[in-house]
């Protein structure tokens, strides 16, 4: 199943500065290292992998065996300056690069809204996995509504946008539990504070997120002129949370 949404989105633009502007705390990736089951001595994917963040936090924190996989030279090339092990491949349009029943883990962090074919991927990482658990981290609808309330006053389509972009939980929960998964949970945990202040200015007239490329330009441009204005006169930054869930299913044989 595709969106209106769906659309290509270049990353070769956004991978310059991706790696500044996309990482997780250190609760986020404790949680992610717990919940997934990952040790030393793991084998670990990370699908979607981008500039390899996630991979280089968690391989920090646990000194376990990770490979990243993404469909962007420009983001790989970034993961591979970090020492990272990395695989360019189109997810959507073919099989893992794996054997089955190779890897412990799959972790796909705010990846599977930009798959058109969730059941297939889906499929792909419970094969992959041996007695394993799948770590998605996404945002439900009720997340993405409730995020950052400035956006909705300044880009009023973004809501829209990524809530036809994101399948919400319940759809998910559905294509884990007819691939077989067990022991499906959620969990809510806060990614980050982000203060609404110059920084976070210059992150969104970068477009730091893909949502941002894909709204109509003049949208954009009268959104980041309000934002400019309202940062002006706030003085001092306010903080929004950024609220997102963790979802697991275990593969057990």
């Amino acid at each position: 199943m595709t969106s209106e949404y769906s659309a290509q989105v270049d990353y070769t633009g956004i991978s310059k500065v991706y790696d500044s502007y996309r990482s997780y705390t250190d609760d986020v990736i404790k949680k992610i290292i717990d919940l997934g089951r990952i040790g030393p001595g793991k084998k670990v994917l990370d699908l979607g992998c981008g500039t390899g963040n996630i991979s280089y936090q968690i391989k920090n924190t646990v000194n376990t065996d990770m490979v990243g996989i993404d469909v962007s030279p420009d983001m790989l090339k970034m993961a591979r300056s970090k020492s990272l092990e990395v695989v360019l491949a189109d997810i959507d349009n073919q099989q893992l690069p794996f054997h089955d029943g190779s890897l412990d883990a799959v972790v796909a962090a705010y990846v599977i809204h930009q798959i058109k074919n969730l059941k297939f991927m889906l499929s792909e990482c419970y094969r992959v996995l041996r007695n394993g658990v799948l770590i998605l981290l996404t945002s439900s609808h009720k997340q993405i509504e409730d995020q950052h309330p400035i956006i909705k006053d300044f880009f009023p389509g973004y809501v829209n946008i990524d809530k036809g972009r994101f399948p919400d939980i319940d759809r998910i929960d559905s294509v884990l539990e007819s691939l077989s998964f067990k022991d499906i949970t959620h969990q809510e945990v806060t990614v980050s504070k982000i203060p609404i202040d110059e920084e976070y200015l210059e992150k969104v007239r970068n477009k730091y997120v893909s949502t941002y490329h894909l709204m109509p330009r003049s949208e954009f441009e009268n959104g980041i002129a309000r934002l400019e204005d309202f940062v002006q006169k706030s003085g001092q930054p306010e903080f929004r949370d950024w609220h997102a869930t963790i979802i697991t299913g275990l593969k057990e044989e």
